[in-house]
Formats: structure tokens, C-alpha cells, sequence
């Protein structure tokens, strides 16, 4: 079920009906990776600024922007996704299958989860992790792993509404 509607799924594309308007989650194609960098800078200074904020000083940098090959990565897992609110894309997620990680067989390893500051709080976040989750039952992957910026608020509440066990706040684990 979608976050706030009647959800179907055609074709690797989950669409909801909800309050908002029309919320649509799919693969990553190379023709999104323009508005994927674009709020990929807009929540990576939104970060910075709240780091300056809160400390005078910028304690966890995080990379300028995403080039294409790592785009490009994103694309050939087949298990990163982007959600589109009235055809405009409003966030994406993007993740890599892992073998293994600690003790850990067949993990969905979630990267970047980030939704566009005007399109928040309308259950994206969560449609986003509802497509990986059900990547990984697919494919028969035993669970999902988050890393986590430590003062990161939102993300450990959204992760936990998910069903994410939060621990230390770095790391979130999710078991199918």
C-alpha cells in the first residue's frame, strides 16, 4: 500500500493516488540525472548550512556533486529509484546490492535517500524505501542497511516510521 493512497505497480513503477497529486516511484533512468544533481546540491547545502549553524564550522563534508559514472553505477543496479510528483521529480533513492557487509548475506545497500525541500512530508520518503524493500523481496535479499549522518533528524525518524531499527544513530538496518 502507498503511503497515502491506493497504490498499483506496472512494469517496475509504482504509482499512488494521494492528497498531493499524482506520486509516481520508478527505476533510475539516465534521462533524470539532471534534477537528481539538482537536489542532490540542494540537500547537500541545506546540510552544510545546518552543520555551519549548529557548530560555526562544517564537521562532516560531503561531495560537491554527482558525476555521471557514479550516476551511471546507480543505473545499472537496477535498484535505485526516483519518485515524480506531477511529473516533476521530487526525491530519489539510490542503492547497490551487496553480497555481504559484516555478517550479513544479500544486503540492499540504501546510499542516498533525499527528497527535494518542496516536495517533503508528503510520504516520498517512504514510497522510496517501499520500492527498495520490495527490490529486495524480489530478489530475495535478506535486508537493507542505512548509514546515516549522526545530527540528521528527519532521516532517523523517517527511517524508523519505515521500520528501520536506528542504532547510534549511524547506522539502520531493516530484515525481510
Amino acid at each position: 500500500m502507498g503511503p497515502r493512497g491506493k497504490s498499483f505497480f506496472v512494469n517496475e513503477v509504482r504509482a499512488w493516488a494521494c492528497g498531493f497529486g499524482r506520486l509516481e516511484v520508478r527505476l533510475l533512468r539516465k534521462r533524470d540525472y539532471y534534477g537528481v544533481r539538482e537536489i542532490y546540491k540542494t540537500v547537500r547545502n541545506e546540510y552544510l548550512q545546518y552543520q555551519r549553524q549548529r557548530s560555526g564550522e562544517v564537521y562532516d563534508p560531503v561531495g560537491p556533486d554527482l558525476d555521471t559514472a557514479q550516476l551511471d553505477f546507480y543505473v545499472t543496479t537496477h535498484s535505485s529509484f526516483v519518485a515524480m510528483e506531477n511529473e516533476k521529480l521530487a526525491g530519489f533513492l539510490l542503492a547497490q546490492p551487496l553480497s555481504w557487509i559484516n555478517d550479513w548475506d544479500k544486503v540492499l545497500w540504501l546510499e542516498y535517500i533525499a527528497v527535494h525541500p518542496a516536495h517533503r512530508r508528503r510520504g516520498i520518503g517512504l514510497a522510496l524505501i517501499s520500492a527498495a524493500q520490495d527490490f529486495a523481496r524480489k530478489h530475495d535479499i535478506k535486508g537493507l542497511l542505512v548509514t546515516l549522518n549522526v545530527d540528521n533528524e528527519e532521516s532517523k525518524s523517517l527511517l524508523v516510521r519505515a521500520g528501520f531499527d536506528v542504532k547510534d544513530w549511524r547506522i539502520a538496518s531493516y530484515l525481510l
